[in-house]
C-alpha cells in the first residue's frame, strides 16, 4: 500500500499584490513586498502617498527557474486584475512601463573622494600657478582650468598626471603649514596657504603617496602612447610631456646623484667619455633624468605641424603672432619689481674659464681632458654658458652707464634681446645632449654652468614656481661636493652661486 503523501502546511496569501498574483509567486504582503523590491517592479501595496523605495532588502536568493520575472509585468487590458489599486491611481503615470520606477537602473559609480579632491584642487588652485601672470594672459589660465582637464577625459594618462601634480602641491602646502614660521620664499602666496590649510585632509606623506601612485599610472599610459604618436594623440602627448616635467620638478630629487638634467654616473667617469649623440640620449633616459620628457616636448614639435599639434583645446599653447619688434624692452626684474642680482662679472669669469679650456694646447677640436682625464665637450659647454648669459640678461638686465647732469654717469639696467630669453626653462629645452653627457660624467666645467643655472630656480625668476623649491640648494650642494677634489680653480668659482642662495662653502 502506497503511503499517502502529506502536504506541507503553509499560510495562504489572499491579500498579496497584483504583480505577484500575475507572476504566480507567493507574496509576503509587505508594503511594498520583497518580490517587487527585488525585481524593481511596481507594487500596489505601497501606502497612499508613500514613495517606492528601491533599496535592496535581505531576501534569500532564489534559484533560476519557475517564477523568474519577465521583462515587463504590465497589466493586460481587460484582465481581471487590470484595475489599478486605489492607492496607485493618482501616480499611475510614473509607474507605467519604461518609467524610472519600473526600469532596472544600474547603480551609479562610486566617486573616489581622493580623486575628487585632487581634481578640484588642480582646477581651483594649481592651474593659476601654471598660468604665471594670468591677469596678462587669461587665456592661459583658461587652458589649465578647462582645456587640460578636458583633454584628460579622452586620454586617461593626462588626467593621472593632472591629479599627481595636484597631490604634489597639496603635499607642498601641508609641509609649509607644518613649518608655518617659514619665510614667503619657502611656500606659495601666504593668503593661499592660510586659506588652503583649513581644507587639508591628509598629511604631507599621505599626499606624496597619492602623488606617486597617480604619477606611476600617468607615466605608464604616457610611455605606451609615446611609442605610436599620431595626429589623434599628439596634442595629449605634448601636454603629457609638459605635465611630467612639472611633476618631476615637484617630486624633488630622486637621489643625491640626481642633478635635474640627469643622474650623474657614480662609476668611473672616464668609462663612457666617448658616448655622445643618440646613445647619450638613451643613456640619460635610463638614469632617471627629467630631460627625456623635455625632449618629449621637442619631439612632438618636430614631428607635427603646429596646426595639427595645437588643434582644438590645445590651441592656446600654439605659436602666436610675433610682433616685428619681439624684444622685452626692459628686464623682467624691472617689469616685475623684484631685486636685481649682480651677475655680470661672475658669469663673465666663468665664461673666460671655459674659453681658456677650449684654447688650451691640449684641446683637440671639441674634446678636452682635464687633470682627472674626463672628456669635456667644450663647444657644448660654451654654448650652454652663452645661452645662460642671455637668460640672466633678460631677467636681471645688463648694466648701462649714461651721461647725466654735471658730466656724472648714471647707472641703469636694460635688455633689448628676444623676449623668449625671459623663460628659465627655455635653457633646459635648448640644452645640447653633449652638455648632458658632460654633467653625467661629472665634468667640472659643465657642473659649474649647471650650478650657475640653479641660482635662477628662485621665486622671482620662476614666478609662482612652488615646484622648483629645494632644487637649487640640492644642485649647488652636490656640485660643490663633486668639485672639492677638482682643484681650487673650480671650487672657488662656486663662491658666487653659493652666496646667492645663502649656503656656506
Amino acid at each position: 500500500m502506497v503511503a499517502k503523501r502529506t502536504i506541507r502546511p503553509h499560510r495562504k496569501s489572499r491579500t498579496g499584490c497584483a504583480t505577484c498574483k500575475r507572476r504566480k509567486v507567493k507574496c509576503d504582503e509587505r508594503k511594498p513586498c520583497s518580490n517587487c523590491i527585488r525585481f524593481s517592479l511596481p507594487c500596489d501595496l505601497v501606502p497612499d502617498g508613500a514613495p517606492l523605495h528601491c533599496a535592496p532588502v535581505p531576501v534569500p536568493a532564489a534559484r533560476r527557474g519557475r517564477g523568474r520575472p519577465r521583462k515587463t509585468w504590465t497589466v493586460s487590458p481587460g484582465s481581471p486584475t487590470s484595475a489599478p489599486h486605489p492607492s496607485t491611481t493618482s501616480s499611475s503615470s510614473p509607474s507605467t512601463s519604461g518609467s524610472p520606477a519600473t526600469s532596472a537602473v544600474p547603480p551609479a559609480p562610486v566617486i573616489d573622494p581622493d580623486n575628487a579632491e585632487l581634481l578640484m584642487h588642480f582646477i581651483t588652485v594649481v592651474a593659476a600657478t601654471l598660468a604665471a601672470d594670468d591677469n596678462k594672459d587669461p587665456a592661459m589660465r583658461g587652458f589649465w582650468t578647462r582645456n587640460a582637464p578636458h583633454v584628460g577625459l579622452s586620454h586617461s594618462f593626462v588626467l593621472h598626471l593632472i591629479l599627481a601634480l595636484a597631490a604634489f602641491h597639496l603635499a607642498h602646502l601641508a609641509a609649509a603649514e607644518h613649518t608655518s614660521g617659514a619665510s614667503d620664499e619657502n611656500h606659495d602666496d601666504g593668503a593661499v596657504l592660510d586659506d588652503m590649510a583649513r581644507f587639508l585632509r591628509r598629511s604631507r606623506d599621505d599626499y606624496l603617496c597619492l602623488a606617486r601612485r597617480q604619477l606611476t599610472a600617468g607615466l605608464a599610459g604616457f610611455t605606451a602612447q609615446l611609442s605610436h604618436p599620431a595626429p589623434a594623440n599628439c596634442g595629449a602627448l605634448y601636454l603629457g610631456a609638459v605635465l611630467t616635467s612639472y611633476c618631476t620638478f615637484a617630486a624633488g630629487p630622486t637621489s643625491p646623484s640626481d642633478l635635474l638634467v640627469c643622474t650623474v654616473d657614480e662609476r668611473d667617469p672616464s668609462s663612457d667619455a666617448s658616448i655622445s649623440g643618440p646613445a647619450q640620449d638613451r643613456l640619460s633616459s635610463s638614469n632617471g633624468s627629467s630631460m627625456p620628457f623635455v625632449y618629449g616636448v621637442r619631439l612632438m614639435k618636430q614631428s607635427f605641424t603646429p596646426d595639427v599639434l595645437f588643434a582644438g583645446p590645445m590651441e592656446v599653447l600654439g605659436p602666436r603672432p610675433v610682433p616685428m619688434e619681439d624684444t622685452l624692452g626692459e628686464p623682467v626684474c624691472v617689469r616685475e619689481a623684484f631685486p636685481r642680482l649682480d651677475w655680470e662679472s661672475a658669469l663673465a669669469g666663468l665664461r673666460e674659464l671655459i674659453l681658456t679650456a677650449r684654447l688650451s694646447p691640449s684641446c683637440d677640436d671639441s674634446d678636452h681632458s682635464d687633470h682627472s682625464g674626463r672628456g669635456t665637450d667644450v663647444l657644448a659647454v660654451e654654448k650652454a654658458i652663452d645661452q645662460l648669459i642671455e637668460i640672466y640678461a633678460a631677467i636681471y638686465g645688463r648694466r648701462r652707464r649714461t651721461g647725466g647732469a654735471g658730466n656724472e654717469e648714471e647707472e641703469s639696467f636694460g635688455y633689448d634681446g628676444p623676449s623668449a630669453n625671459q623663460f628659465v626653462f627655455g635653457w633646459l629645452y635648448c640644452m645640447d645632449l653633449g652638455f648632458v653627457g658632460c654633467v653625467r660624467r661629472r665634468d667640472p666645467y659643465a657642473l659649474l654652468v649647471l650650478a650657475y643655472y640653479a641660482v635662477l630656480l628662485n621665486r622671482d625668476a620662476v614666478q609662482r614656481g612652488w615646484y622648483v623649491e629645494g632644487w637649487r640648494e640640492h644642485i649647488l650642494s652636490r656640485v660643490y661636493s663633486f668639485l672639492v677634489d677638482a682643484g681650487e680653480t673650480f671650487s672657488s668659482c662656486m663662491r658666487w652661486p653659493m652666496d646667492q642662495v645663502g649656503l656656506a662653502l
